[in-house]
């Protein structure tokens, strides 16, 4: 969730032990600004726990309102993301997914990898309403208890659990086995959110996104409706301003060369575009991220 629509990366993907859980309180995170929403995937497996208020999980198929008590799962590459008001509390676990596994040459990885590739169970909300999801419940409080109290054989502790969550799924979950191929919005909008994340900083056209995902401008546009209901061009520029917020908050980089870096050639058009995004001037948000530190 972090950055780019994007390849989100994982900071601990190089580490021995490559578990990463992030934590949104009431509007903050370390990671990400909440401000903006825009699409992303990554390698992990995801899974997700509302400990107070609600949020809404988009991905290119489903919008879903996850309430305080439920959570849900997120498989390997599944675009999506998560909208969350500043009365919301949540957790994030990630965990890479080709590492989620035993031994080679155990069968069980099999099973394992059905549930974590994201093909046969992209996205699964976890509410309250069966015994078998009650239990999925109270393995992520389990997991959220440990950012509060750090048990002995923490990883172990850790694995034996986002183990029991996959076994949970891989047994009660509906597995798709032999998904179909993604249907033609899904794929065209993929294909222009790929190409807005490489060339967001040029001028780009509606030529430019239809020439990206091989379709025509109407085609291109009905896709990203029915995927997003937004407009290409609509979320070209929320994703112009996440960078812009980006190098706010990382750098001292002078504004104006922010908003030409990220594709706003009229220094007026970037401040009153990032002042409705975030009801802040860039130099407020600055200001304000600088003094959260």
């Amino acid at each position: 969730m972090s950055g780019e629509y994007i390849e989100a990366e994982n900071p601990n993907a190089a580490e021995a032990f490559p578990y990463c859980v992030r934590e949104t309180a009431y509007g903050r995170t370390l990671s990400f600004d909440p401000a903006f929403h825009v699409m992303h995937w990554h390698d992990d497996v995801q899974f997700l726990y509302v400990a107070e208020g609600t949020i809404e999980v988009q991905t290119l198929e489903d919008l879903v309102t996850i309430r305080q008590g439920e959570g849900c799962f997120l498989g390997k590459d599944v675009v999506h993301c998560v909208r969350s008001t500043k009365t919301a509390h949540y957790y994030n676990f990630l965990y890479p997914a080709d590492r989620l596994r035993l031994a080679p040459d155990n069968p069980a990885n099999d099973d394992i990898a059905l549930v974590t590739s994201g093909t046969a169970l992209p996205f699964y909300p976890l509410t309250a309403a069966t015994g078998w999801e009650r239990r999925a419940l109270a393995l992520l409080q389990e997991l959220v208890s440990f950012t509060k109290e750090t048990p002995d054989a923490f990883p172990c502790h850790v694995l034996v659990r986002l183990l029991a969550l996959v076994l949970l799924l891989r047994t009660h979950a509906p597995l798709e086995h032999g998904k179909a191929a993604e249907d033609s919005n899904t794929l065209r909008t993929k294909q222009i959110l790929r190409y807005i994340a490489a060339h967001y900083a040029e001028d780009i056209t509606l030529e430019d996104f239809a020439q990206s995902a091989h379709c025509s401008k109407s085609a291109c546009l009905r896709a990203f409706h029915v995927s997003l209901n937004t407009t290409p061009y609509k979320y070209l520029i929320e994703y112009r301003l996440e960078q812009a917020a980006l190098l706010l908050r990382q750098t001292q980089t002078p504004i104006g060369e922010i908003a030409e870096a990220v594709g706003f050639h009229q220094f007026s058009l970037f401040g009153k575009s990032f002042k409705r995004m975030t009801g802040q001037t860039p130099k407020e948000y600055r200001k304000a991220q600088a003094l959260a530190i």
